[in-house]
């Protein structure tokens, strides 16, 4: 039985006892001991890291140069690497589908100040009007949009529904967990919209 509460208290607690952010394999066999029904991946120790090194996740007596100078072997650089790019590519899909919001669905149109809305149940990627004029809410996942993603969507809908009526959400990602396809199969107000990555190549030389 875990003595931690949360992985969140186990991972500042192992920042402190170690003097530095420990290494990815020391970290993951600390979660599944004490966590062995958490679904830890790669992803999560380097968000964590990042959290941490940001201060958004306070540790006492860490700062930036203290994660900096921790060692950085190659699993770690690689899953930082993965994170960076998953990071770019949203941030690229972002830029692309704000200035055009009707490939999404045809018929939409930015609301003012609808490029990362702020709401009190969280920033919103994209805020639309679709062509009956109702509110939509437009959330961008890079990769797999798994089940946070549709939480994080009806929380939107949820919150903007409270001063006004019918509406909706759009969840943009190049593919689904299944459960959210069934989830979103029984919600008349989402739709799943899958992008996919085209490359064009040009001579130069």
């Amino acid at each position: 039985m875990s003595y931690y509460r949360t992985i969140k208290e186990l991972v500042i607690e192992t920042c402190m006892a170690e003097g530095q952010f420990p290494s990815y394999e020391k970290l993951t066999a600390l979660v599944r001991q004490h966590f062995p029904a958490s679904k830890w991946q790669k992803t999560h120790y380097a968000w964590y890291k990042s959290k941490i090194k940001t201060g958004e996740i306070p540790v006492p007596g860490f700062s930036s140069e203290t994660i900096a100078a921790s060692t950085n072997d190659g699993i770690e650089a690689e899953v930082e690497d993965s994170i960076e790019a998953s990071v770019s590519l949203e941030r690229d899909l972002h830029n692309y589908l704000a200035t055009r919001v009707n490939e999404i669905e045809p018929g939409l149109t930015l609301v003012e100040n609808g490029v990362e809305c702020q709401t009190d149940a969280g920033r919103i990627d994209l805020l639309v009007r679709d062509a009956n004029n109702h509110l939509v809410v437009v959330e961008l996942k890079a990769g797999k949009a798994k089940d946070a993603a549709l939480g994080q969507l009806l929380g939107y809908i949820g919150c903007l529904s409270a001063k006004e009526p019918n509406v909706r959400g759009i969840l943009v990602a190049s593919g689904f967990d299944s459960r959210v396809v069934f989830a979103a199969r029984a919600l008349a107000n989402v739709k799943l919209v899958r992008y996919q990555l085209s490359f064009k190549l040009e001579e130069v030389s």
